[in-house]
């Protein structure tokens, strides 16, 4: 039996898997947002994980002690500085949080290419300069998952992968101790410590690395494969192509897996622009009958289009400033097709991305769909017949708790990750694009263009 936690942006899951059953527990989680600082309180995902664990071995019937293997993913670039007895000595400063701009934009200078205001090392130097007695009270920076890993073990790590995205380099006045030691995200850290009992826990069981939730998902998509191809949607779409780490592709970054790599294309708001709809022009319209309203507009929305840049975008056109648009609205506009152009415009961004993709890469032949957003088949549907591309919908849409079990597994047994994926992984539904939607040929050019001819109005 193992167990994979998953700190999201919206709600911290679990889930406990044995040979034949598993079992999936989530918590909500909230974020606090004034301009452009967007922070987690780190203690809620401690609180959380003393829900789920009890409640995940209730469901289950199992004692603690047939657990023989715990995994960790979060949201990704995000960090808290940690004292000595990693105590939080301020909330997260997550990967939608923005403040760090002019650090982000002196370290570009320094590492020769775009780095943004989310990333580590500009989160690490905003807080040097603008919170100095936290910066000399931290003993480490930590990701969501590293600091629930060290309250398991006791131990300071950051995954393999996560480090490598770290580009710190001289002149940038980052003490580089502050930066926990690096273990590969399939290798074990240590083992749960005494302490771990307050979550459910016994001591003595193994707890991987993990990784980002985004690359976990790739893992927990099946995306093992040169070639293969994933679309992760939750409150923001990482679009991830796996490549042979071999093959030394520019701006590849570690999988989870040995050997592998992974272009990734992260969209900054998707699942989250279609929650913003629901909550403020929905009219108590539920998530359920999404489908169904929808299908009362036909494909292009009557002309309505939507730039979904709620909180900017980052990729392809990284652009902090950029402000989310309907254009084309008229009097005949209902419900039904302003929400069928929030499902287009995310599914225009995804088509936007898979161009910069084809100049860079390849184009993938077919897309595996993870995350809450993959349970929405008529956004699968739009999704495919905008992007001309298969989306397959799998059975367990928790990519990144599917991934962390995966590298648990394979921590702990030794099993090859390609059986496990084989083992772990499977296709619940193909979307296959439908014919007759020429129309999102002159959406999707116009999507493109509204954004180039508003642009200078944005700022």
């Amino acid at each position: 039996m193992y167990l994979a936690i998953d700190i999201g942006t919206s709600s911290c899951k679990g889930v406990l898997s044995t040979e034949c059953s598993y079992w999936i527990e989530q918590i909500g989680l909230q974020v606090t947002r004034s301009g452009l600082a967007v922070e987690q309180d780190p203690s809620d995902w401690l609180a959380a994980l003393r829900l789920i664990v009890p409640r995940l071995l209730q469901r289950a019937k199992r004692p603690a002690t047939e657990i023989k293997g715990i995994s960790v993913s979060s949201h990704s670039p995000s960090l808290v500085p940690v004292d000595e007895n990693g105590i939080a000595l301020r909330p997260c400063l997550t990967w939608q949080d923005r403040r760090a701009q002019s650090q982000a934009r002196r370290l570009s200078e320094l590492v020769g290419e775009h780095l943004d205001p989310s990333h580590f090392e500009a989160k690490i130097l905003w807080t040097k300069e603008n919170e100095p007695e936290i910066y000399s009270k931290t003993k480490a920076f930590l990701q969501p998952k590293d600091f629930v890993i060290f309250h398991l073990t006791g131990d300071f790590a950051i995954d393999r992968a996560a480090a490598l995205l770290i580009r710190i380099q001289s002149g940038s006045q980052i003490d580089l101790q502050k930066v926990p030691p690096a273990v590969p995200n399939w290798e074990i850290v240590n083992v749960t410590s005494e302490r771990a009992s307050e979550f459910g826990l016994v001591p003595g069981v193994p707890v991987v690395a993990g990784g980002i939730d985004a690359y976990c998902e790739a893992l927990g998509a099946g995306l093992v494969e040169d070639g293969q191809f994933g679309d992760v949607t939750g409150t923001s779409t990482c679009l991830s192509y796996c490549l042979n780490e071999s093959d030394h592709k520019a701006g590849a970054v570690p999988h989870v897996i040995p050997e592998r790599s992974l272009y990734i294309l992260p969209l900054s708001l998707s699942g989250g622009a279609l929650t913003w709809f629901l909550n403020n022009l929905g009219q108590n319209l539920s998530f359920d009958q999404i489908g169904s309203v929808v299908a009362q507009s036909p494909p292009g929305a009557r002309g309505l289009i939507f730039l979904p840049y709620l909180e900017g975008e980052r990729s392809p056109i990284w652009d902090d400033k950029a402000k989310g648009l309907f254009f084309g609205i008229t009097a005949s506009h209902t419900q039904a097709d302003f929400l069928r152009a929030v499902l287009e415009g995310s599914a225009f961004a995804v088509r936007h991305n898979l161009e910069l993709l084809a100049e860079r890469i390849s184009s993938p032949r077919e897309v595996r769909a993870t995350g809450g957003g993959a349970r929405l088949e008529s956004w699968n549907q739009i999704k495919a017949d905008v992007t001309g591309l298969t989306y397959q919908q799998l059975d367990i849409a928790e990519g990144a708790l599917v991934g962390g079990i995966i590298l648990a597994m394979h921590a702990v047994e030794k099993r090859p990750i390609s059986d496990l994926v084989s083992e772990l992984v499977g296709v619940k539904k193909a979307f296959t694009p439908q014919p007759g939607v020429e129309v999102y040929e002159e959406s999707f050019q116009r999507y493109k263009q509204l954004y180039s001819c508003t642009r200078e109005l944005m700022r």
